[in-house]
Parts: structure tokens; C-alpha cells; sequence
């Protein structure tokens, strides 16, 4: 009698550490990924294959081309994040991005994430917040790749359009860097796996201003400016032009 017990005691048990299990600590995984950073010269840095210039502030992060043609939401996810809706992924982890933001003197900020939301469509539980350093949270975001031995470089706003006017929103110059959020669940960038948003998502690391990022129905990918899916892709990332 006690043999049928035991299976069902065995999974109570597993079930009830599952519940305790902790969230991950995100100043932990900040402090481990720090750890991490390797100096190469006087000014660049390495983290996790992310190329850091603390100089010119340039970050450069690998990626490679995981959907061509798609209605898409991000336009970078880890490969474990939302592939399925997604440009871009990568293998490096969100909160390796988060502290190279970090050593290249960026500064998270939600200022300009909903300067063109509409009232009723702003959410309720967070508003704006400027950096302390005025646009130290704006970046431009390029991407580059190879075509045989030439190498081609793009604005990433090239490689998505608006449904609607079906070209790339032209409004799209430059990118905020909100740096996502922590809650009980840990970081959350690091969680979900979404690193740049074209729907605005506040869990992403970065998000588009541009008109109708709160609408996630209107982005499509510009198969046309896209290589070929898995072809290696470096994400560039620069200070915006004051």
C-alpha cells in the first residue's frame, strides 16, 4: 500500500520546491556578468563576445538573421526569447547588454517612449522618466553583414516597415535605451529575452518612439533590406546625434 504513495508524495515534494524556488537575482547577475568583462586595450572592453569602446561609446553586439519575412513585435529577442516575432536573435544575454550599456556611459530613461501614445492607449503603471544626463538614453542602432567580402552596414529602422504605409517609419532616427525593469520574477529583459522592441514593450532593453509603437499589428519586416535568414548580423549601437 505505502508504494502507491510514494510517486505521488515524490511529485508533492517537487512541487512544492518548484513554488520555492527563488527568482534569480538580478544584482547577482549583474555582478557575474561584470566579472565577465575582459579588457582588450585602454578603451575596449569584451563581454561575452559584445565589443565595448568606452571611447566612442560604441557597442557591438552578435546576432544573426532569424526571420526574413514576418508581422514581428522586436527586432531582437535571444534565441529563447520570442522567436517567432522577431528580426534579429542572439546568444548573448540580456543583462550582458544591459551592464556593456552601462560601461559605455548610457543612461536607462523612458523619456520619449510615449510622446506619441495616445492618451487612452498610455499605459497605467509606469510614465516617463529623463535620464540624469539630458539624451544619454537616446542611441542609434545600425546593423552590419557580409555579402561575399563586402561588408554592408544599414540603419536597423531600413529593415521594418509600418503596415499601414508600408515603408520604414520615418520617424525612426533614433532608438531608446530604457533598460528594461526588475520585478519579483527578476530582470526582466533577462526573463522574457527581449532586447529591442519595434512594439513598445518596457520589458525590452531598447524601444522605438515612433509613431504607432504602441499598435502591435502594425510592424512588419522589409524582407527586401534582409539577408538571408542565419546569416551573421552585428548590431551596432552609438550615441544619437544631439
Amino acid at each position: 500500500m505505502l508504494r502507491r504513495f510514494v510517486p505521488a508524495i515524490c511529485l508533492s515534494i517537487l512541487s512544492l520546491r518548484a513554488q520555492e524556488t527563488p527568482a534569480p537575482d538580478p544584482a547577482k547577475q549583474m555582478s557575474e556578468a561584470q566579472q565577465r568583462i575582459k579588457k582588450i586595450s585602454a578603451t575596449q572592453y569584451d563581454l561575452d563576445g559584445i565589443k565595448i569602446d568606452a571611447a566612442t561609446r560604441e557597442v557591438r553586439i552578435p546576432t544573426q538573421v532569424c526571420l526574413k519575412k514576418a508581422p514581428i513585435e522586436f527586432m531582437l529577442t535571444t534565441d529563447t526569447g520570442k522567436t517567432h516575432e522577431t528580426v534579429l536573435t542572439t546568444t548573448v544575454s540580456p543583462t550582458a547588454i544591459q551592464v556593456a550599456m552601462l560601461l559605455a556611459s548610457y543612461q536607462p530613461a523612458t523619456e520619449g517612449l510615449l510622446r506619441k501614445v495616445p492618451a487612452e492607449e498610455r499605459p497605467k503603471i509606469w510614465k516617463e522618466a529623463p535620464p540624469k544626463d539630458k539624451g544619454a538614453h537616446r542611441v542609434k542602432i545600425q546593423v552590419e553583414w557580409k555579402v561575399g567580402t563586402e561588408t554592408k552596414i544599414a540603419p536597423l529602422s531600413q529593415w521594418v516597415q509600418n503596415s499601414d504605409l508600408r515603408k520604414s517609419p520615418p520617424d525612426l532616427e533614433t532608438w531608446i535605451f530604457n533598460g528594461s525593469y526588475i520585478d519579483e520574477r527578476g530582470f526582466i529583459a533577462q526573463q522574457e529575452g527581449s532586447i529591442i522592441g519595434i512594439w513598445l514593450d518596457r520589458g525590452a532593453i531598447f524601444n522605438s518612439p515612433a509613431e504607432g509603437n504602441w499598435r502591435d499589428d502594425l510592424w512588419i519586416s522589409l524582407p527586401d533590406t534582409i539577408p538571408e535568414e542565419s546569416t551573421a548580423v552585428t548590431v551596432i549601437i552609438t550615441p544619437a546625434t544631439p
